[in-house]
Parts: C-alpha cells; sequence; structure tokens
C-alpha cells in the first residue's frame, strides 16, 4: 500500500549525489560499467531500511577522502544525511485512513507522498504534510451538535489548538468533547516535531505498512554440504554467516528444522524425510529454472570422519544433483555457477520472505543477479523477476545484455562514476557515455537479431523511434482491452533502403511481414520493387499516411501524435543545444511532415543539432512517452494507433 518512488544517495563510498533517482513500480535496472557505483548504491538503500542487523558505520562507508573532515561534524552529532526514500500512498491505504481517522472526508489523498530520511549515524526523520486546517475540519463534522463546538473550533489552525481550549474549558471526563481531547492527547508522539495529526497517521498508518528492503549478492550462495553440529552452534551464539541463512532457508523451504534433522528417528523414517525434502525442492526451484529439466536435487545424511574440519565431526546434510539423462549424481557445489545462483537465490528469497511474515512490504535489491546464468537462463530469470514484481518491488544491477528486457527500457537507469562529481544515477540515456548504455545497445541489438529468425510475426519499421512509439502505444492499447501489438514483434531495418535484405531474410524462414513506413510524396521504388517481385504483397505494405483523418500525401509516425506533446518533448530533449529558443507549434511552418517542419525551423535559426542536418528522432520519441498515456490522449488521437494497429492485425 506504499510504493517506493524515488531514491537519493549523499556521501556514501563512491557516491558524492546521485541526484535523485525515479524508481519503476515494478521493476528498475541499473546498467553501468564495473565500479561504477551500481552496488554502493543498493548498499546505501539497503541500510537505511534493511531487514536484518545491516547499519552504516561512517568510518567504513563515508567517503574515505572527506573522512577526516566530516569526523569532528559526526562527534558533535551533525549527522550527514545519507539516504532519502520518497513513498506514495496508494488508494487503499488512503482510503483506510480517511474513513476511520476523518469519517471518510478525502484528507490524505491516493498519491500523497512523504519522505524519509536516514543519517550515516543511523538516525531517520519523517518528511510527512497533512493539511491541517482540512484535518481539523473533518474531524469537528461529528460534533457540530455539541455547545462549545464553534468556541474550541474556530479559528483553530491546528489540532493542537482546539485541544488546548477544550482542556481550558475543564469539562466532565464523559462529555463528548473532553473525550475527543483525551483520545487525541492519548496518541500524541513524544518525538519532537510530531503534530498530532501527523503523528497518529505516521505511527498508526504509515510506519507498519513501510517495505523492508532486502539485499541479495553473491555471499548468500548455499553451499554443497552442511556440518549440522556446527551450524548449530552458529546459531546459538548469534554467529551465522550469509551462507548459514541461506542454508536455513533451504530447512525451512523443505518443512524441516535443524533440530529434527539430527533426531535420531532410524533409517527409514530419516530416509522418507529426506526424499520428501528433495522432491519439495525439486519442485520448487525447476518451475522456473528450464536449462535442464533432467534434474533432481537430492539430501543425505552422513558422518565422515575422513573429511576436513568441521566436516569430520557429527553428521552433515550432503545436497547432491542427480542428473537423470546419466544417471549420475555430483555435488551440489560442483555444478555449474549459474546453476547454483539460481538455486541459492530461489532458496533464500522464499526462506526470508517466510521469515519477514509478509507478502507485500519487501523491496528487493539484487546485485548483479545472475551473472554466471547462460543468456537463455538468464531470460529465465528474468522471467521470474517479472513474476516477483507482481507483487514486490526490485532493484537490480547489471551489466549484461541479456539481463536487460527490451521491451521495458523505460526502467532503466545508467550508473557512471563521473570525474569530480563521483557516481550518478540518470535515467537520460541520451546524455549518457557510449559505455554505459552499450548493455541497452547489445539487448535491443540482440531482441533484434533474435526475432529475425524466431518471431513468427514481423512488423518491419525504419528505425528505433518508431520501435518504442509503436511499442508503448500497442501496450498502452493493449492495457485497456484494445488491440495492440499481441505476438508480432517491431523489427527496424535503418531505413527503407535496407528493406529488401530483411524481407528476403524473413521470408526464407516463411514468416509473416508486415512493412509499416514513412510516407514521403510518391511511392518508394524499392517497396514498389519488393511487391513486383512478389516478395511481399501489396496489402502487407502499410504506411502512417493511412492512418490519418486527412489522409496526407506524406506522414510519418510522428505525425499520428499531438502536435503540442511532440514539440514539448523536442523543446526538453534539446533544452542545453537550443540554448533558451523554443519551438512552439505557431512557429511550424506548412510542410504535411511534423518532422520536416522542425527541420525547417532550424534551419531558419540557423540551429545545428546534427552535423548532417535535422535532429535525433529517437532522442525526442524517448522524452514524448510520458505524454502518451490514455489520461492525457484524446479519442481521436488514441483512435489512429487503434485504426493502425487492427490494419496490422487484419494483414498480418
Amino acid at each position: 500500500m506504499l510504493t517506493l518512488i524515488k531514491a537519493q544517495v549523499w556521501k556514501y563510498k563512491s557516491i558524492e549525489d546521485s541526484t535523485p533517482v525515479a524508481l519503476a513500480e515494478d521493476v528498475t535496472v541499473l546498467v553501468g560499467k564495473n565500479e561504477s557505483g551500481k552496488t554502493a548504491f543498493l548498499e546505501a538503500l539497503h541500510k537505511a531500511m534493511p531487514l536484518g542487523g545491516a547499519k552504516y558505520d561512517y568510518v567504513a562507508d563515508y567517503p574515505r577522502k572527506d573522512l577526516v573532515r566530516y569526523r569532528p561534524q559526526h562527534e558533535a552529532k551533525n549527522y550527514q544525511k545519507t539516504v532519502e526514500l520518497t513513498f506514495r500512498i496508494e488508494k487503499a491505504l488512503a482510503d483506510k485512513i480517511n474513513k476511520e481517522v476523518f469519517g471518510g472526508a478525502d484528507i490524505v489523498a491516493a498519491g500523497h507522498t512523504f519522505t524519509r530520511d536516514t543519517t550515516i549515524a543511523n538516525t531517520n526523520t519523517i518528511g510527512l504534510h497533512i493539511d491541517q486546517k482540512a484535518a481539523v475540519e473533518a474531524l469537528q463534522r461529528p460534533l457540530n451538535d455539541l455547545e462549545h463546538k464553534d468556541e474550541v473550533f474556530s479559528g483553530a489552525a491546528r489540532l493542537e489548538d482546539a485541544l488546548t481550549k477544550i482542556e481550558s474549558l475543564s469539562l466532565p471526563a464523559d462529555n463528548r468533547l473532553a473525550t475527543f481531547a483525551a483520545q487525541w492527547r492519548s496518541r500524541a508522539i513524544k518525538a519532537n516535531g510530531w503534530g498530532l495529526v501527523d503523528g497518529h497517521i505516521w505511527q498508526s498508518y504509515l510506519s507498519p505498512a513501510l517495505p523492508k528492503l532486502l539485499y541479495f549478492d553473491d555471499y548468500k550462495l548455499l553451499e554443497g554440504k552442511i556440518n549440522l553440529a556446527a551450524l548449530q552452534q552458529r546459531e546459538a551464539a548469534t554467529q551465522l554467516t550469509d551462507a548459514d541463512e541461506t542454508a536455513q532457508g533451504l530447512l525451512q523451504l523443505a518443512g524441516t528444522t535443524l533440530r529434527e534433522l539430527m533426531s535420531d528417528e532410524g533409517y527409514e523414517t530419516a530416509r522418507a524425510k529426506l526424499e520428501a525434502i528433495g522432491l519439495t525442492i525439486t519442485q520448487k526451484v525447476f518451475e522456473f529454472w528450464k536449462q535442464n529439466q533432467d534434474l533432481d536435487v537430492e539430501f543425505d545424511l552422513k558422518t565422515d570422519n575422513k573429511d576436513i574440519a568441521p566436516y569430520n565431526s557429527g553428521v552433515n546434510l550432503y545436497i547432491r544433483i542427480k542428473n537423470r539423462r546419466h544417471g549420475v549424481t555430483v555435488p551440489f557445489d560442483q555444478r555449474s555457477k549459474g546453476f547454483i545462483w539460481f538455486f541459492s537465490f530461489l532458496v533464500w528469497f522464499d526462506a526470508v520472505q517466510s521469515r519477514a511474515e509478509t507478502e507485500d512490504a519487501l523491496v528487493l535489491l539484487l546485485d548483479e543477479p545472475g551473472l554466471n546464468l547462460h543468456a537463455l537462463a538468464q531470460a529465465d530469470f528474468l522471467a521470474y523477476i517479472r513474476k516477483l514484481s507482481e507483487q514486490h518491488q526490485i532493484i537490480y544491477t547489471t551489466h549484461s545484455p541479456f539481463m536487460v528486457d527490451s521491451a521495458h527500457l523505460e526502467d532503466v537507469r545508467v550508473v557512471e562514476d563521473r570525474i569530480k562529481e563521483g557516481t550518478k544515477i540518470t535515467g537520460d540515456l541520451a546524455g549518457s557515455s557510449d559505455e554505459s548504455v552499450f548493455p541497452l545497445q547489445a539487448a535491443l541489438g540482440y531482441s533484434i537479431a533474435q526475432n529475425l529468425f524466431i518471431a513468427k510475426k514481423n512488423i518491419l519499421v525504419e528505425g528505433p523511434a518508431d520501435l518504442i512509439l509503436l511499442q508503448h502505444m500497442g501496450a498502452l492499447l493493449e492495457s485497456g482491452t484494445k488491440q495492440g501489438l499481441g505476438d508480432a514483434i517491431l523489427v527496424p531495418v535503418g531505413g527503407l533502403d535496407k528493406l529488401a535484405t530483411f524481407v528476403a531474410l524473413l521470408g526464407s524462414n516463411k514468416l509473416k511481414l508486415v512493412v509499416l513506413h514513412d510516407r514521403a510524396g510518391s511511392p518508394h521504388q524499392k517497396l514498389e520493387d519488393l511487391v513486383r517481385q512478389k516478395l511481399i504483397e501489396r496489402k502487407r505494405v502499410l504506411d502512417f499516411s493511412m492512418f490519418l483523418d486527412s489522409a496526407p500525401a506524406e506522414a510519418d509516425i510522428e505525425d499520428l501524435l499531438p502536435a503540442n506533446a511532440y514539440i514539448a518533448a523536442f523543446n526538453q530533449a534539446y533544452a542545453k543545444e537550443l540554448n533558451g529558443v523554443t519551438l512552439t507549434v505557431a512557429d511550424l511552418g506548412a510542410q504535411p511532415r511534423m518532422v520536416e517542419r522542425i527541420n525547417q525551423w532550424l534551419k531558419t535559426k540557423g540551429i545545428t543539432l546534427l552535423k548532417d542536418g535535422g535532429f535525433n528522432h529517437y532522442r525526442v520519441a524517448q522524452a514524448v512517452l510520458p505524454s502518451l498515456t490514455a489520461a492525457k490522449l484524446k479519442p481521436d488521437e488514441l483512435a489512429r494507433f487503434e485504426r493502425l494497429f487492427a490494419k496490422v492485425g487484419e494483414v498480418l
């Protein structure tokens, strides 16, 4: 009922100021080179609200180059703010607060935000602001029929003012006004700075709903054998390692305990229990591990006085993986690193979620997940992440192109370690370095290459701007139960001149094709040649002018968009280069194509954005996406894309 929508980190290891980082409601991907600060950002978030005992240590965590100067400030208890988290109150919780506190009055609106700040000394402050005047008006309504009501509430800017007036009247304890005052006084939070209304809403509704942040990295990998006595000793001494916690999770997931495994129950009972544990774990893990389905997880309990310490003393739990295809078993820790990671993560998360006794208030922070997984296994893990995100927000770091979902590039944030600035995190892909965005380029390239040979239905478009706009609008329509892309795949070919090659490649695989292209005056000769050579049917060659009411002779995809929104996105995307000059719709000429009208304006103004003239369509397309929502688009603007996808679906 609370969603983490923004985070900012200051003065943590390589981070001076991360800048505000907008977080997706489901999955946020942090992409960057090695040593860019991705891990530092996740660590800082985790320590702000951990599930467990993780805390900041200012000596270890404060930027080392500034530590000597900061130490006197810290010792004077003037602590450095390290993390600010911004949460949004969702409708269900807002409605509950309004009903139970304000008698149904809409005081806390859905979407209301508050902040939680954490310092390097692990102290916290809450930034929560409720309209006090509106709150007092709502609280007094049930008391409107009482004597003294006007006297105590008139001019009361805060609830505290009204309560002071009530208490000055020395009313009997059973008087409704006196009861009202006593009830609210009992809700007061003693900490300085809290008002009665804000404090009650925080303490009774928001604080219990705050999510905990869970951090997972390679240190939590499960070991292939576990000495039960040593694990029991570390558990009793509260000295569990990260691997121990995962081992405990394994036992919990299997429905057994350390004490139960160490008891002497006889061979048949023990064997039956171990087989049951193996079947439970196998079913859980191989629901998601698709790389090899011929594996089983098996467990065994043995003593081995010839092993090294501590495994030579007492009973060991051995985890083995049986390959049914080859009929052999091997120790768990001799399997591939990818399998070990995948197995350990599933076990760890399931157990942590169970121990947290919640299914709602968790945010998962995954550091380089699936680094050792094969590319296709990473795709399996991405599918698992998407499934988890239905219940939990997820933030993960990567530099693997196979861990970037090309269908959700809007969820990607780029992490860079800049000279003199430290680690910065941004959603502005266009302004990031080539090295930082390389995984995104590779992910997009892989998606395109894969689609050339795997997708059964392909829509060939000219460039990546067409791709992201059509993907976005298709998803928007499908979310409203309209026809979108469906199972068709968009393939940007890099211009009309390359269409012949793409059509030949795709056609040879007996795949269904549609060409969706810009129209510039007369029909394109190469397209006409493709039709004449019967490489593609004429009905499968579409252009954007077909979906505009005026049926102009020329049209690009940009002409299907609201002109005001596209011009605003252009100004935003090129704000720095335009240097204060602003394009308006009124400035555009009479040329039918939006893109050419902007090009002409640039030429008239003597503004050069690209060496060869014009502007980067992809950059502007990316900037316009937030404006293309069901709430912001007019029915006729949305209808253009409805007609487009309906036609594509008809001919594919």
